[in-house]
């Protein structure tokens, strides 16, 4: 494995003694550990392409009158958060879940428990990274089509038919039969369902209803293949 590959934690907390005692912890089952005491210098050291989470102290002031999670968010950095807590506090712990943190412990925390939080944060990485992957591919899938094979696809995404599409775009039905061959073998796919999903995944497609969202990879009726089914946080 690459130093590239394994996990970098960080940790961004004023507390040195805490910071040193994490990183004890972590490097002791091979994760890579850097520990800041603000966001300045946690952001000075952050690597994008690099897998991790991070552990964030709750004290941790933010920017522009954000919270430190909701600028963090602004600035699309999208590593899981777990934060971490001088108490025991609900109404803290609920707002820093809706701001998009994964896991909420309180010092004094046990070691063990932490350890469990910072993997199932590392494999919520490797969810996010995957569907990342997979949006940039559709996307680069996507400009490969002309603008008229681009209006074509939506058509075929809402559900319309050649003569439905043929007759919205003032076209030949048979000019729209070439046109959906080459949507179908540019988007690298035979059925139309998938089209749909890929659509959706787009935001060229949007769900009606209370329910509305734009599926992923983990959706279990959005298939891509070697995509584990877990659940992702939802963002702020």
């Amino acid at each position: 494995m690459n130093a590239s590959d394994t996990p970098l934690i960080y940790i961004v907390d004023d507390d040195v003694a805490l910071c040193g005692s994490l990183h004890r912890l972590l490097d002791s089952v091979g994760l890579g550990v850097c520990a800041f005491a603000d966001l300045d210098g946690f952001l000075e050291a952050y690597q994008p392409e690099r897998p991790g989470c991070l552990l964030l102290d709750n004290r941790i002031p933010g920017r522009a009158g954000l919270s430190a999670q909701r600028w963090l968010w602004q600035q699309e950095i999208d590593l899981p958060v777990i934060i971490i807590a001088g108490h025991s506090d609900v109404a803290t712990a609920v707002a820093a879940m809706k701001q998009g943190a994964l896991d909420f412990v309180v010092k004094p925390f046990n070691e063990q428990l932490l350890l469990d939080a910072v993997h199932h944060a590392l494999a919520e990485d490797r969810v996010r990274r995957r569907n990342r992957a997979w949006r940039q591919d559709l996307q680069r899938r996507f400009s490969t089509l002309t603008p008229r094979e681009q209006d074509v696809l939506r058509r075929m995404a809402e559900g319309l038919s050649n003569q439905e599409i043929a007759s919205v775009l003032n076209l030949s039905r048979k000019t729209i039969e070439v046109h959906r061959a080459k949507v179908m073998q540019k988007m690298q796919t035979h059925a139309l369902s998938q089209l749909i999903r890929m659509a959706l995944t787009l935001g060229i497609l949007q769900l009606y209803g209370p329910e509305a969202r734009t599926l992923t990879p983990t959706d279990p009726h959005c298939h891509v293949p070697d995509t584990d089914c877990l659940s992702l946080s939802s963002r702020p």
